[in-house]
């Protein structure tokens, strides 16, 4: 008995481990579950009554600047996934500033790229999105995490036609034959060059 409960619950106990481990935040991303998080719409609609307020914002990099002291990331927001991640989709609640001690190099914080930021809620700024006026809220980082980018490959399973078993030869519970595997990544013809 106590090997069929075992074999219930392995299942189980693997697959709440890939589930929470799908979905873990990064380690300085964290905050104890006691802090409250400042939400990015509250900092929109009114910016002064949240400022020294944590926040942990996300989203794709629009733009970076490099000063003499700090470096600026113009920020596209993003709600935030359990795992912190930036869900990305056709529709933001608008931009942010990052302002962070120290060079980010714009080869590697490049526009398109997903963030997180961890940081407390600064007085908000005003600038221009081409022609357009534009109040930013800002955030003053402690940490930012860059994302690794996700990469799509189409993945098809073939069978052969010269692997055909009639099915009156095969074993009811069991599949013995080969299938091959092809992954193809996208192909890059669609990329702007530059």
């Amino acid at each position: 008995m106590k090997k069929f409960n075992l074999i219930l619950t392995l299942p189980l106990l693997v697959s709440a481990m890939f589930i929470t481990g799908c979905s873990a935040v990064p380690k300085a991303l964290m905050v104890s579950e006691s802090t409250t998080l400042t939400n990015f719409s509250a900092v929109r609609e009114n910016t002064n009554s949240e400022q020294g307020n944590l926040a942990r914002w996300g989203g794709v990099i629009a733009k970076v600047t490099n000063n003499a002291n700090n470096s600026m990331l113009e920020v596209v927001h993003f709600s935030l996934k359990s795992s912190a991640r930036p869900k990305q989709g056709d529709e933001t609640q608008g931009r942010f500033r990052v302002y962070i001690a120290g060079l980010l190099d714009p080869v590697i914080y490049k526009e398109g790229r997903s963030i997180t930021a961890l940081g407390t809620v600064t007085s908000s700024e005003n600038g221009k999105i081409g022609e357009h006026e534009y109040n930013y809220p800002v955030l003053k980082a402690s940490y930012i995490h860059l994302w690794k980018d996700i990469q799509k490959v189409d993945v098809r399973i073939i069978q052969s036609p010269f692997w055909y078993t009639p099915s009156y030869w095969r074993y009811p519970q069991y599949s013995t034959h080969p299938r091959r595997v092809i992954v193809r990544k996208p192909s890059t013809s669609n990329k702007k060059k530059k």
